[in-house]
């Protein structure tokens, strides 16, 4: 009975098999649509794009079509923090879709894609997600090198390896950055100031902070942080007794 049992099980499994995969390759565009929400609402980022995927694929002319163009563009960008492909995504809603609602939205997000990105990278900054705020700093300075934004996500790449990873190093090498392609930007001054403060108050290393404090004085004689620099020259070196303003703080 056993090996009957054996030899008939394979012949009532492949009918099911065959059922699920036709009932699966049959779903509506509104089942399809509804399945990527409930996979979405559940953390299951890559069914719910299969989901979406299907349906543009299988019914491109549907109504939900549009919306499952453009919600694949929003869950790489917002859920799986995938500038690249949700670009190309928010790419394929307009070309498909431009006249729908979802296609000029598209095309207005690809318009201020770098005041996205800037904006992301500050938000995943603030949650911790600091390997996901470079990278999307990175593809900032690489795919828009001449935006008017970009001087500010390079510095903003000095800022997180200096106060976050605390890699000075680093830091210094991305802040070089800005005086280097950035020169006559609002954040030249501040990268140069922050290269002899690390210099100064991190490594110790004053002859290093003196030549960068000097390039400042020598470039910037009317900043804001020109008060502050000249105070950091005076004192190069010297610890906290030995500075009139500061010494209260150890008595």
């Amino acid at each position: 009975i056993f090996l009957r049992i054996m030899m008939i099980l394979p012949q009532m499994i492949l009918p099911l098999v065959i059922l699920a995969l036709f009932s699966g390759c049959s779903k509506s565009s509104s089942e399809l649509f509804e399945l990527s929400k409930v996979n979405l609402d559940n953390n299951k980022t890559d069914l719910a794009i299969s989901s979406l995927e299907k349906l543009v694929k299988k019914h491109p002319k549907d109504s939900l079509a549009a919306k499952a163009q453009y919600k694949l563009a929003s869950i790489h960008l917002s859920w799986k923090n995938d500038l690249k492909t949700g670009y190309i995504q928010l790419q394929k809603t307009v070309k498909e879709y431009g006249e729908t609602i979802q296609g000029k939205q598209a095309q207005s997000e690809i318009d201020q894609f770098p005041d996205y990105i800037i904006n992301k990278a500050e938000s995943l900054r603030k949650r911790k997600m600091l390997k996901e705020a470079v990278d999307h700093l990175m593809y900032m300075t690489n795919k828009y090198s001449s935006n008017e934004l970009t001087p500010k996500a390079q510095y903003m790449l000095g800022d997180i390896y200096m106060n976050d990873f605390k890699d000075f190093t680093t830091a210094i090498q991305e802040y070089r950055k800005v005086l280097s392609n950035y020169g006559g930007s609002l954040q030249e001054p501040h990268a140069l100031f922050m290269i002899g403060y690390i210099y100064a108050n991190v490594t110790n290393d004053t002859k290093n902070a003196e030549i960068e404090y000097k390039s400042f004085i020598e470039k910037f004689p009317n900043h804001e942080l020109y008060p502050s620099v000249k105070f950091e020259l005076e004192f190069l070196g010297k610890s906290i007794e030995e500075i009139p303003a500061l010494k209260h703080i150890t008595t």
